[in-house]
């Protein structure tokens, strides 16, 4: 894990000689012009070492609203990614591809990120504010649920495992935001890159992100939104439903998750203002969105996969779910049935076990588990229980989420078994549904999500997502009610009701 970047060899004090279109942000453009320098300097190494050199400066700016900023960058580029955790304070955007891995396979955790710790290895860099969560250079990215990745068309765009490493980003904490600007000068390239042309249309948004950071309040969909119709039909997946408990009381599996979903169609939906309805109503989760051209994966997942900061690991257990309630009495009411459930305790329990088995491996001491406790959310509450540890050796966060992933609570008990399960009955292709989602800084830190209660939206369709955990005395008509319960959590953003 490389901290340390070869500084810019500039006097301090040297004048820009360009004047971008962002009239009174010096910080804009004083950034874009030591990015320039950077660059220059990283031609050079790169020649020298006959391998691509990434270039990269940090500046502080005022504070920018995480949301807002991905609704202006997104209009300037069809690759554009959010993290927006406002429970934690902290939210990162991210635009344009300055470089970017792809992986497939067992190892594709692994392979994306050696291949994001060589191009870091010589990289010409600005450390003025890199130690600030999220600050300096970020891959961000995210995993489809399996390993040989999507095989629809619809997943265009969302290999098996991809890391992007933004042309530029903003991090943003409760009391200010960091700018990031990144290249990456191949050997090859004919004279350096006009940086700041390239970056004109990003800094703009971030001006304006920056003045207004006002929330979008018209409707998500274009139009009233129909379902066109059930992945697989109900019936069907109520049959495999049957199927799944069957083979937990045959002793096969403990536990296996069966996820479906739902086409719906409306005269277009938009991204951002569906964001900008999740984040309203779902303050407790984390927001996260990757474009890719015309597609949009998004979503409001209340379940962190893992974060690490330096040797501190913190990872969640949400599984057991329970509609909450019109009343406080009906709300609490329902939560005592979730904890006292004997169906949801022991799905609860298998992740638990599950995530702790995988923590114990790599740490120093016994991971510390806190207590189960109802989370709950705008229309449904979860079993929800935090653990924590501390690393013995360096990883990164990435090797983590390759440990982990994935967990009892979207994939199933015994691991192996129950994706076999899957693979063989389930019938859907999931693409990056259930999948790790994040990001990971140049020392290895950073965080990543379990992306459910997510939707991709194409144009005039979105797919919507939902999974339910099966053991032994699960109920299919149940269990279609409880996924429809979650696909309602994602719904009213895309209406704009």
């Amino acid at each position: 894990m490389h901290k340390r970047s070869f500084p810019l060899s500039v006097p301090h004090g040297h004048p820009d000689r360009v004047a971008l279109p962002v009239a009174g942000r010096p910080e804009f453009s004083g950034a874009a012009g030591r990015l320039r320098r950077a660059v220059e300097l990283a031609d050079r190494r790169a020649r020298a070492l006959g391998r691509p050199v990434l270039a990269w400066t940090a500046a502080r700016i005022a504070r920018v609203e995480p949301a807002a900023l991905f609704a202006e960058l997104s209009r300037a580029t069809g690759a554009c990614m959010l993290w927006d955790a406002p429970a934690d304070g902290f939210g990162l955007v991210g635009a344009g591809t300055a470089w970017t891995a792809t992986a497939d396979g067992s190892r594709r955790f692994d392979r994306a990120g050696s291949a994001w710790q060589t191009l870091l290895k010589d990289a010409v860099g600005d450390d003025g504010v890199a130690d600030a969560w999220g600050a300096g250079p970020v891959a961000m990215g995210g995993f489809a649920f399996t390993a040989a990745g999507p095989t629809g068309s619809e997943w265009d765009g969302y290999p098996s495992g991809t890391l992007v490493l933004p042309r530029l980003s903003v991090a943003t904490a409760r009391d200010a935001s960091r700018l990031t600007l990144a290249a990456v000068v191949a050997p090859q390239d004919p004279a350096p890159r006009d940086v700041e042309g390239e970056l004109t249309s990003f800094l703009d948004a971030c001006a304006t992100a920056a003045r207004s950071g006002a929330a979008e309040t018209d409707t998500a969909a274009r139009g009233s939104p129909c379902l066109v119709e059930e992945l697989p039909p109900a019936d069907a997946w109520k049959e495999t439903v049957r199927a799944a408990a069957a083979a937990t009381r045959q002793g096969r599996l403990k536990k296996i998750v069966l996820a479906r979903a739902i086409r719906m169609r409306a005269a277009g939906f938009d991204g951002a203002r569906t964001l900008w309805r999740l984040r309203a109503a779902y303050p407790r989760c984390t927001l996260f969105a990757i474009t890719r051209g015309a597609r949009c994966f998004l979503g409001a997942t209340p379940e962190r996969l893992v974060r690490l900061r330096g040797t501190e690991v913190a990872v969640a257990a949400v599984a057991g779910s329970a509609p909450r309630g019109g009343s406080e009495e009906e709300d609490a009411r329902l939560g005592r049935l979730l904890l006292a459930g004997a169906k949801d305790r022991l799905e609860h329990a298998l992740v638990v076990d599950a995530l702790r088995d995988v923590l114990a491996k790599i740490s120093t001491a016994a991971p510390s588990t806190g207590e189960t406790a109802l989370l709950k959310l705008g229309n449904i509450q979860h079993l929800f229980t935090p653990l924590t540890a501390v690393l013995r050796g360096r990883r990164t966060v990435l090797e983590l989420a390759g440990l982990l992933h994935p967990t009892p609570a979207v994939g199933g008990v015994p691991r192996a078994a129950a994706l076999r399960w899957i693979s063989q009955h389930e019938r859907l292709d999931r693409g990056w549904y259930a999948g790790p989602v994040g990001w990971m800084d140049r020392c290895g830190n950073g965080e990543f999500a379990v992306a459910i209660r997510s939707a991709l939206l194409h144009g005039t369709e979105a797919l919507l997502f939902a999974g339910c955990g099966i053991v032994g005395d699960s109920d299919p008509d149940q269990e279609y009610a409880e996924s429809w319960l979650k696909l309602r959590s994602i719904l009213p953003a895309l209406q704009g009701s």
